[in-house]
């Protein structure tokens, strides 16, 4: 062993003889999620010395990784080790000598602790088969194996930044717990328009600040040890009139150690009746219809219901087969076909949601909100000069269904956006009203295979069809929403549901104040500015126990 590997060796020493409680972290596999498993494993065991063992292949993605989290790390007072800071990375690419090199680390510790964590969540196959290896052979009792539940999937934001009830902690051995409780001890003053991913992050940290630690399963000599204290606590939000009213409506029950299950998918669901249902008790001019049809749209929005093509129009009979279909489900299956498709979708779907869709195909490709394979997404520059125009006309501060309607304008406007930062979107020089009467002209001059124009709008679809631009290599979709609540049985399930709920909330929060309650605490979402580039922007006070909520 070279001499400055040596002296990785000879810190990590120190540290532990200094009373540090050690973990060893192999990442060969997954280095984006090392902050997260960094995160988890001091606020479940109390672990405060982190030794990463890297391989070459991951040392760049580590690095950047440990950015989210080493301040909170610091802040507790623990100490993050990567091997790369004293020379070359640990971990080889030939199994054996890996094994050679383990067996050295693992020895010249082994004497100064009573109990070392191997975490194995970053490695994968042959490494971490070699890692197990080494380690009964070199620590036997002394070792403990950790595996943290992530989703292997790059760009999921790291702990803290997503809630904690996804990333549950498997202790494999007789572990020394000394739980810490939570290291998020801050959150967001200010949530403003960073993107679904931006708001995601941030009311995650919300939600870990409100929420408890002890999400935690042991297995030791053949018995397996659940959680218990914390297995009934629950994270709840309301929404709440302003003044004399003090009428409120729940919006949200999310389990604390579970996340999101088939109650919080139907509350997700149903969500907009309850806004819909105390904006009318606050707007004085109100017209229960008028409003309904403008808070409806949340629903599909934040992504609650899935769209779903109710009616195609093509010369090519495929399409037929796909009435009834999830819109996403269509665009994933195209990103592994031969030919490109088009996406045009008319301006209504910029309201409904179709960021949403195109981040449920882009988690189902493997990279969240990153360029889908195959596909090609064009705005039309009428649909977006529609939105701002409604933007810039409206003044918010007149209230009523003026204000309804310029913040869902506004998030129409920044779901364009999102779908062209994160989805590479460009422009369809289609600039005449209506809108779909241009989509019509320059649809079908584009340059792609195939081309699939999408609208909420059954009197536009309608309008296609008349116009026979439906045929050829373009077909014409008309969309609606599916009437069943989201799946949320599986880990990406409900690893999708986070993001809806934190969505909702801050959507939520522009009508009206909303209160979420956890075990830790509880805060209010109260919308702050609607206007400038960051907007909207809703500040966030934390409640004392003593006041009204």
């Amino acid at each position: 062993m070279s001499r400055v590997n040596a002296s990785f060796i000879d810190v990590l020493k120190e540290k532990i003889l200094s009373g540090f409680y050690p973990s060893i972290l192999v990442v060969d596999k997954y280095p984006w999620i090392t902050p997260t498993v960094i995160g988890r494993l001091a606020e479940e065991l109390g672990i405060d010395l982190f030794a990463i063992l890297t391989s070459q292949h991951v040392v760049q993605s580590v690095k950047q990784s440990l950015q989210h989290i080493k301040e909170d790390v610091e802040n507790i007072g623990s100490v993050i080790l990567p091997d790369y800071m004293f020379g070359q990375p640990l971990i080889k690419d030939n199994v054996f000598d890996t094994a050679f090199t383990l067996n050295n680390v693992f020895s010249k510790i082994s004497g100064q602790a009573e109990k070392i964590v191997v975490d194995l969540s970053g490695s994968d196959g042959a490494i971490a088969a070699t890692t197990v290896y080494s380690v009964k052979k070199v620590l036997g009792d002394k070792a403990v194996f950790t595996v943290v539940e992530t989703i292997p999937l790059y760009g999921i934001p790291a702990y803290p930044g997503s809630p904690r009830w996804l990333h549950k902690v498997y202790v494999y051995g007789d572990a020394d717990i000394k739980n810490k409780g939570s290291i998020v001890n801050d959150y967001p003053k200010n949530i403003e328009w960073r993107g679904s991913r931006g708001i995601y992050i941030a009311v995650s940290k919300l939600f870990n600040t409100l929420t408890r630690s002890g999400f935690i399963e042991t297995y030791h000599n053949s018995r397996r040890y659940m959680p218990g204290d914390n297995k009934n606590n629950r994270l709840e939000a309301w929404i709440e009139t302003i003044g004399a009213l003090g009428e409120r409506r729940r919006l949200l029950i999310i389990e604390e150690l579970e996340g999101p299950d088939k109650n919080t998918s139907s509350m997700l669901y149903n969500a907009w009746k309850q806004i819909s249902e105390l904006l009318g008790m606050t707007i004085a001019d109100k017209d229960k219809q008028s409003i309904d049809r403008l808070v409806m749209q949340i629903q599909r929005y934040v992504g609650a219901a899935d769209l779903i093509i109710k009616e195609s129009a093509s010369s090519s009979p495929q399409w037929f087969d796909h009435e009834g279909e999830k819109l996403h489900r269509i665009i994933l299956r195209s990103t592994g076909e031969r030919n490109k498709l088009a996406i045009v979708p008319d301006t209504n779907l910029f309201y409904q949601g179709l960021h949403m869709v195109l981040l449920k195909a882009s988690i189902r490709q493997g990279s969240p909100w990153s360029t889908l394979r195959n596909i090609s997404v064009y705005i039309p520059r009428c649909a977006e000069t529609e939105i701002n125009g409604k933007v810039a006309e409206t003044n918010p501060d007149v209230g009523g269904l003026q204000r309804v309607s310029y913040i869902m304008a506004l998030l129409a406007n920044r779901a364009l956006l999102e779908t062209r930062y994160y989805y590479d979107a460009k422009t369809l020089p289609a600039t005449a009203q209506p809108c779909e009467a241009s989509m019509a002209v320059e649809a079908p001059n584009l340059p792609e295979n195939r081309i699939l124009l999408i609208t909420a709008d059954h009197k536009a679809f309608t309008a296609w069809q008349t116009l026979n631009v439906c045929r050829g290599k373009v077909a014409c979709a008309y969309i609606g929403h599916s009437d069943k609540p989201l799946d949320t049985d599986t880990i990406y399930g409900r690893f999708y549901a986070s993001i809806v709920s934190s969505t909702l909330l801050y959507v939520s929060s522009l009508f009206l104040p909303v209160t979420v309650k956890g075990s830790g605490g509880k805060a209010r979402l109260i919308v702050k500015n609607l206007k400038g580039s960051a907007a909207p922007i809703v500040s966030v006070h934390r409640i004392k126990n003593n006041e009204e909520y």
